[in-house]
């Protein structure tokens, strides 16, 4: 099943790239936080959001459910993407991590950050790329 967007842009391969996991993303900034989870949930997942590392180790830790994916940014005030993946990695062990950033990949392997090979998208991007990705990464 493919829809049509009506602003003209690409047409959005729901049936290859969605699926119905549970994505918890973490992203500080409202608007991306808010686009990131209504693509997500366009391709059918079930998203749960917060705004930073102190409110995604919450969700990890009362959520009932599986959480297949965690979506986080990489460059956050208070516990940056990597420090959240390691934290909701401890709650949550063999939860599959995937990383975004308006920075280059390379400028954050760079800053020690991530590591050669680090499921990373750099942002802006397409909810059609955003969804490729997620599901790449849950179907491994």
């Amino acid at each position: 099943m493919s829809t049509k967007p009506s602003n003209g842009g690409t047409t959005l391969d729901l049936k290859r790239a969605g699926g119905t996991e549970t994505i918890l993303l973490v992203e500080d900034d409202t608007a991306v936080r808010a686009v990131t989870r209504r693509a997500l949930g366009r391709f059918g997942y079930t998203v749960l959001t917060a705004e930073g590392g102190q409110e995604a180790l919450r969700i990890a830790r009362e959520h009932d459910e599986q959480i297949d994916l965690l979506l986080t940014d990489i460059m956050m005030p208070g516990m940056n993407g990597v420090e959240v993946a390691a934290r909701v990695g401890e709650v949550r062990p063999g939860i599959r991590v995937f990383y975004m950033s308006g920075y280059a990949d390379q400028d954050l392997v760079r800053q020690g950050l991530l590591t050669p090979g680090t499921r990373f998208l750099q942002k802006p991007f397409t909810p059609q790329e955003l969804a490729d990705r997620v599901r790449d990464i849950l179907d491994r």
